[in-house]
This record gives structure tokens, sequence and C-alpha cells, in this order.
């Protein structure tokens, strides 16, 4: 297959008022797109694509199934399951069989815009393992194992924008920055601080710690620090633009491309290899293993190998995601098309070049204020609602904009 990987400029003129969209093309493009703050950013434009899968597969969480190989667009991955969403908004799960966390509910089966998967196993005869699916209109839906209260909602939980699964705890992001988090709190896992409280842009779940990104690049961590995962070293403090947590280590990458990682690392887990610390885009934390993808689309992987989970299968390229489990890892392939977002005041604007046709963009939008914004064509767009335009030949319309009244 012939993939690659393309990054888009977001240009930004000083507004606040901006769209979040999650853009879908059928068949070729899928591009999460967050436009809540000001600022010059880069947005990753990926096709929906097939998943691989290798190390551990005691549960058959290696064994991708068929409705995985194709129109999927973002991957999460628990002890002994992964979990696929695809482009139509469906869910797919495999691995451990005795568990619900691998049987995904109606209310999960359309509309779903992102996925988290956790949980535990004690050896190889008991799993307690959960799935966390965030719906387009905010809302959040859990299953499986509910040993520390991971998969009970918060009823009036609305207005999520991102979502983590840690062992027995669930974190969510809000629209407003804040962070929420339920379920086995021993640690202090789910006592959000203060400084959670507000300007997060990111979250992530570990064994028994939470970690969340400021808007300023800073990272903050609570929960077990027995082995220093909640810990950040200064190198973390300023400049990071993603983080991952595995079951004792905490990982961060930085602005320049750089991975960070610090906590547990009797497994060398947290030893970042010279190949990371350059040219990384994405990153994710195993339980015992640490996963980094190159802009050029390979993977890296440090860290135990006991089930063969870090050595990466000769020749994967074109990789778009990555997510890592207990023993397992786990890489999105696909295409990618280059398209240029454009903030302005009030608007957002897709372009894209003369010679792209035949496809549809397709995207639930998250739109503030939540009033009814106009599309190119003067139709108004609602808060939650679906549009879709589509470019089928040559010297058609080459841009697509949202904009307020």
């Amino acid at each position: 297959m012939n993939t690659n990987r393309v990054r888009t400029r977001v240009a930004d003129h000083a507004s606040r008022d901006q769209p979040e969209a999650m853009i879908r093309q059928q068949p070729y493009l899928a591009l999460l797109l967050l436009c809540a703050w000001p600022g010059v950013g880069l947005a990753q434009v990926a096709s929906p694509g097939s998943v691989v899968a290798w190390g551990g597969n005691w549960a058959g969480e290696s064994e991708v199934p068929v409705a995985a190989r194709a129109g999927v667009t973002a991957i999460a991955a628990g002890s002994a399951h992964i979990v696929a969403l695809k482009a139509d908004g469906t869910v797919v799960a495999w691995g451990w069989y005795y568990d619900e966390g691998r049987t995904v509910p109606v209310a999960a089966q359309t509309g779903v815009r992102a996925i988290a998967a956790g949980g535990e196993c004690n050896g190889f005869s008991a799993c307690s393992l959960f799935t966390v699916a965030l719906k387009t209109d905010g809302t959040v839906v859990a299953w499986g194992s509910n040993y520390g209260g991971e998969t009970t909602v918060p009823e009036d939980l609305s207005g999520v924008r991102a979502i983590a699964a840690g062992v027995y705890h669930t974190v969510a992001l809000k629209n407003d920055a804040s962070v929420v988090a339920w379920g086995y709190n021993d640690s202090g896992q789910t006592n959000v601080p203060a400084e959670a409280q507000s300007e997060v842009t990111a979250i992530a779940a570990g064994g028994y710690h939470t970690v969340a990104l400021k808007t300023d690049g800073s990272v903050i961590a609570w929960g077990d620090n027995r082995s220093g995962q909640a810990t950040v070293p200064v190198s973390a403090e300023r400049g990071v633009t993603a983080i991952a947590a595995g079951l004792w280590h905490t990982v961060a990458l930085r602005s320049d491309g750089s991975v960070v990682a610090w906590g547990s690392n009797d497994q060398g887990q947290a030893t970042v290899p010279v190949a990371a610390q350059s040219g990384v885009t994405a990153i994710a934390a195993g339980h015992f293993h640490t996963l980094a993808l190159k802009a050029n689309g390979s993977v890296l992987a440090w860290g135990n190998n006991s089930h063969g989970q870090t050595t990466v299968p000769e020749g994967l390229s074109g990789a778009t995601a990555i997510a890592a489990g207990y023993d397992c890892s786990v890489a999105l392939l696909g295409t990618a098309v280059s398209l240029e977002a454009t903030r302005g005041r009030g608007e957002l604007v897709l372009s894209w070049p003369v010679d792209l046709v035949g496809f549809t963009l397709q995207a639930t939008p998250s739109l503030s204020p939540a009033v009814a914004w106009r599309d190119s064509t003067n139709a108004p767009v609602l808060q939650g609602a679906r549009f879709a335009v589509t470019n089928g030949t040559l010297g058609g319309a080459q841009f697509y904009r949202l904009r307020r009244p």
C-alpha cells in the first residue's frame, strides 16, 4: 500500500470564537481539527485505513477482524482487547472474549467520534476490561468491567471533547477545558487538582495516575507516584504537545519532535532511544512499553518485549496513529491527503488542491457559540448536525466555509 503522512498548516487570526469539527472524507479522508484556541498550529490529515497489531495474542487481540481492515479512523488498546473507530461512527472491538468490554452496546454503535480502552489482567485467566466512547453530541458511553465505577458515567456529564481510560478509572476533557474523572480512586487518580480545572488541551490515564496537558505546553500529573510517574521533569514543564501514560510511567512529546519519558523504567520503557529524540509526531504507552510514530510513518518501540510487542513488523510504514496495550502494539495505516485549514475571525475554511476530486467531506461540528452557523451555500449548520460537501469533478469548488451569522 502506498501510504504517507501529511500535516497541514492552520493559520489563525486571533479569534476565540472558532469552530471545532470532525471532518471525514468517504472513503479517503479523516481530519480531526480542533479550533478552540488562538495561535498557529498543525492539523494532521489521514485517511480511514486498516489496523495492524503485533505482540501478545493470548486473547486474540492481535488477530485483526475483517471489519477493522479498512475504513478505520482511530484505535485504542486495553490490557487484552483492541477497539477501532470506523469512518461511519461505528465501533469494532476484539480480544478478551469473557469480558463485556468487547461487546459494543447499542448506544455506541453509531455516532461515535473518539474511543478509549482500559482495564487490567491478572495472569491469563482473569481480566477486567472496559471501553469508553465519546459521541458526536459530547456525551460519553462506557461498558465492560465496573470494578471501581469506571463505567459509571456521571449522569450530568456533557460537553466532552476527549476521553482516556486507565486500569480502573476514566477521564474526560470538557469543552470548557476542564477535566472530570471517575472510578477507582485508591491513589487519588480521580481527584482532579485545581490546575486541571481550566486551560487543559489533552488528557491521559495511566494505571493509577492521570496526566493533563495545559494550553501553555506544561504537564501536570496526579495519583499514584510510587515510581515517580506523577513527578513531571523539567524537560516536560514546557513545550509539550502530546502526552501518554502507561501502568507506572508517563511519556510526553515535545514541540521539537523529541520524546521525554519518566517513572518506572524496570523494563526500559522510559529509556528513550536516539531515534525517538527527533521527528516524532505521536506517542503511546503500554503497561511496560512505549511507542513513537515518526513523521515518515514508521513506528519505534522500546521497553518490555516478552511477547514481541516492541518488535515492529518488518517493512511497516504509512502509520497514521498508534496505540499500546498490556503486551501488544497497534498501528493504523492509511493514505494521507493534503488540505489547508484556515481559521479566521468567526470562520473555518477548508481548501484543497484543484486536482483533488471524487471525495466527500462529512462532519459533525461542535461550534462555539452554539448558534446557527452558515456554510458556503449560506445554509444553516446547527451544533451537532451533520453536513456534507462533495467535490466530484475537476474544476469544482476547492473550498468549504463555516462562518458565524
